[in-house]
């Protein structure tokens, strides 16, 4: 006869509540342990990502404008809780120039006063849409000579700024009577255009505090965005910012850097850790080419005669992105 077998029922294997809240626990300070030690590598990854990333953009848009036949650039845009701070840029391009509606469209200028070097005339204009320019916006009278601002008014009224300390001569009646009617053409402003703007990654950004040319920083007049054109033959055109109109004729330097040290940490808040973004080895140079306008990356690092490997200054810290000593592909 065959053995009657009884039917097994085996409990079933598993873990307490008490048992997973321990695995929970032993895991938490796990992770407690290793973010401060995985921090600073993720914080650099993301500084040499948006390093990278802003080269393609500014070659991008130097592309755009050897493409288009137009000044083509950038908009960097300031942070409002932070003007000395930027993390998001838009391409730009800049419209045709505007001469007024008809073939006819003449302007009559009239000279208003001087201060400091700045001459201000009154200007007023035929055949004109005042919605179509800004402050900012350029204007030049019958196709030649100096290029004069736009500061304010309205249709058809315009009030205009040159700067003569340099000697200029304006051909304008000097006894306040009005010019002869005269061609005109106004250069307007850069305007956002269909590419899509660029987030910087994380806690990166441009540090606008030491940004800028070799005796001119972008965050010395805190005034609005900047734009950095380049020309149809590929070289920086201009650069507007602080509602100036600026011919770039020296290198542009870009740090990036570390937003939670905008503005630059002094005092107590420094230590061996927190250095101000120019100091900081783990940062990146941009520098613009004026002639070319190619972009050029480097890593933040002492000159060659600093023997402490951490920058004097900003023009110690900027030592080898004169050299031009690109990061490439990195």
């Amino acid at each position: 006869m065959r053995e009657a077998r009884q039917p097994t029922n085996p409990a079933r294997g598993g873990v307490t509540l008490l048992e997973l809240l321990i695995v929970i626990t032993v895991l938490m300070m796990l992770v407690g342990v290793a973010l401060p030690t995985m921090k600073p590598a993720l914080e650099a990854r993301q500084i040499r990502e948006a390093a990278r990333s802003l080269n393609v953009y500014l070659g991008s848009a130097r592309s755009a404008a050897m493409v288009t036949g137009r000044p083509c650039g950038v908009m960097i845009q300031r942070l409002d809780v932070e003007p000395l701070c930027s993390m998001v840029l838009s391409q730009v391009q800049v419209p045709p120039p505007y001469a007024g509606d008809t073939l006819d469209a003449r302007a009559v200028v009239k000279r208003e006063g001087m201060a400091n070097g700045i001459a201000t005339v009154s200007v007023k204009l035929s055949s004109f849409n005042a919605t179509l320019v800004n402050p900012g916006d350029l204007v030049q009278f019958n196709h030649q000579g100096p290029m004069y601002t736009i500061t304010g008014g309205g249709d058809p009224n315009l009030t205009l700024q040159v700067d003569v300390s340099r000697g200029l001569q304006l051909p304008w009646p000097e006894n306040g009577e009005e010019s002869d009617p005269v061609p005109y053409k106004i250069f307007r402003s850069p305007m956002k255009s269909y590419a899509t703007p660029m987030q910087l990654p994380g806690n990166a950004a441009i540090d606008l505090q030491f940004s800028g040319s070799e005796d001119h920083f972008l965050g010395a007049g805190l005034g609005g965005p900047i734009y950095i054109m380049f020309s149809p033959d590929g070289s920086v055109y201009r650069a507007y910012h602080d509602g100036n109109v600026h011919y770039v004729t020296e290198p542009i330097y870009l740090l990036v850097g570390r937003r939670d040290r905008i503005p630059e940490p002094t005092g107590s808040e420094l230590t061996d850790e927190v250095l101000p973004n120019y100091q900081d080895t783990r940062n990146f140079w941009l520098t613009l080419s004026p002639q070319t306008g190619l972009v050029t990356t480097v890593e933040v690092a002492a000159g060659p005669n600093n023997t402490t490997g951490i920058p004097a200054d900003v023009q110690d810290s900027r030592s080898l992105a004169r050299e031009a000593q690109s990061i490439g592909g990195r």
